[in-house]
């Protein structure tokens, strides 16, 4: 039981992916057969009308011509009337006084005409259609002057070599005609048009005819179906088993603490350069191979399967131990990224608050910055634990403000003191199409509201001057410093030395 619920997604798609191919035979069968007889049933239709209006127009052009006396000139027009239509098998002519002249193939010499009942005739306008065993065998004309006669050849099944896999219904006057030989097999109609106002057509075909017709493409289309479920089955199982291999590495790297806090410089301008004031914490996950597994793999995953908020506790374990490990200036603090859930859970206030105390440190040191990778889902439960924070001293920023999922509906409902503009805002400063308009607003909008400004992705002195000219307080990027581990980040503070603009002009 355990090995199906480890695999029921890859064998729910096995099989459904066979029951789809067998239940879909029929349709693709009867699909098959419908193409591909469709043009022959076409031809084949326009044909028998050309045979039944011809035939007509014959009989009434022989009525007119004949002298009925079976001389040489009737035999001669009864032979041109056989030559001109192919379905024609003989003709021939009989006279009230008992004389008769016919125009047939050899082996039809001696045929005699048989008596009909009124069931096997259809008539038209004096001309008669005669059945045989409900099937077309001939057309008469009788006057006062004599009888005339047209015998058909039987129309040739045109899947000549499945003799009895079809047969056709031509429906005239209501009359149903049936053309081709049959058997005792099930026959189910494929085909159905009609050819003139009075004269339709039906196609009926058995499993010979569709096993003829379309051969071993149904069985081939069934193993193509079943074979492209299996291959989604197979991607399904490798993506999981990828998905479960790295989360299992992730919560190995958890449990050993091998998710590291990096942290990038936040400054604001002071004299001649731009003085450190605080930073971002960004994690950072060396494998064991000591590759950097990128966050943008396993954060997702992290915030899918619930481990994101071990990984931030951890994270803030990680920070204030470094915190009490360096000598930072008044007003320094350090952002640790939070998601929304995370601060939607009734202890988060109590746990981080419990953490500083016992690390003995002022909250001011610590700033939470909300990421909008997910959204709130109780906005309330949310406000309740950030107000908690804030009347502690802890700043709450707003990551990404402008695009994530309702930047400034949380603004009105959260104590939130510090927007961080996203670098998609600040990457075209400089730049001959950058438009400002949204970038003005959103800094307008901070004024208003007397929020604080942080300015994310700054990665030239261009941009660094714009933002600073706007009325943004603080910037961070990788002109100021890329995020580094805790040990460089110390160095960097405990210089006190400012970031000089004429030197990061240089690089």
């Amino acid at each position: 039981m355990a090995w199906l619920r480890k695999h029921v997604k890859a064998l729910s798609i096995i099989l459904f992916s066979v029951l789809f191919a067998y239940f879909s035979q029929f349709a693709v069968s009867n699909w098959l057969v419908k193409k591909k007889i469709k043009e022959d049933v076409s031809v084949l239709s326009q044909l028998y009308s050309e045979l039944y209006r011809q035939s007509f127009e014959q009989m009434r052009s022989l009525e007119e011509n004949l002298l009925y006396q079976c001389d040489i000139d009737d035999v001669e027009l009864l032979s041109e009337a056989k030559d001109e239509n192919m379905f024609i098998e003989y003709v021939d002519l009989h006279l009230p006084n008992g004389r008769s002249c016919s125009i047939y193939n050899s082996d039809q010499a001696g045929r005699e005409m048989i008596s009909i009942s009124s069931e096997d005739e259809i008539i038209f306008d004096k001309v008669s259609l005669i059945l045989s065993d409900n099937q077309f065998e001939e057309m008469r004309l009788r006057n006062e002057q004599g009888l005339l006669r047209f015998i058909f050849q039987q129309p040739r099944n045109f899947l000549s070599s499945c003799n009895q896999c079809l047969y056709m219904v031509v429906k005239v006057n209501g009359r149903e005609i049936s053309l081709y030989q049959r058997n005792d097999l099930p026959y189910r109609q494929v085909y159905s048009a009609e050819l003139d106002g009075d004269l339709n057509v039906s196609l009926y075909i058995n499993e010979d005819g569709v096993e003829y017709l379309v051969g071993d493409l149904v069985t081939l289309f069934a193993g193509l179906v079943i074979l492209f479920g299996v291959l989604i089955a197979v991607g399904v199982e490798l993506n999981q088993s990828e998905r479960k291999g790295l989360t299992g590495l992730l919560n190995e790297a958890i449990e050993s603490n091998a998710l590291k806090p990096f942290y990038q410089p936040i400054v604001m301008p002071h004299d001649n350069g731009y003085k450190i004031v605080g930073a971002e914490v960004l994690v950072r996950w060396r494998a064991s191979d000591g590759e950097f597994i990128p966050p943008d793999t396993f954060i997702p995953l992290a915030e899918q399967n619930g481990s994101i908020d071990r990984i931030t506790d951890q994270l803030i374990d990680n920070v204030l131990a470094h915190l009490n490990d360096i000598q930072v200036p008044s007003g320094f603090f350090v952002s640790v990224n939070v998601s929304p859930s995370y601060l939607e859970k009734f202890d988060t206030a109590d746990n981080i608050l419990g953490k500083i105390e016992a690390a003995g440190l002022d909250p001011h040191l610590l700033s939470l910055e909300i990421t909008e990778r997910t959204k709130f889902g109780d906005l309330n439960k949310a406000a309740v634990c950030i107000e908690a924070l804030t009347d502690k001293g802890i700043s709450i920023k707003l990551d990404d403000c402008g695009t994530g999922y309702g930047a400034f509906s949380y603004l009105h409902v959260l104590n939130i003191d510090t927007i961080k503009i996203d670098r998609m805002f600040v990457d075209g400063i400089g730049l001959e199409d950058f438009k400002n308009t949204i970038l003005d607003s959103i800094l307008a909008f901070a004024r208003e509201s007397k929020l604080h400004v942080v300015a994310e992705g700054v990665e030239t002195k261009v941009q660094a001057d714009y933002l600073i000219k706007s009325g943004v307080e603080m910037l961070q990027g990788s002109y100021f410093g890329d995020p580094v581990p805790f040990d460089v980040f110390r160095k960097l503070v405990d210089s006190d030395d400012l970031i000089e603009t004429q030197n990061m002009a240089l690089q």
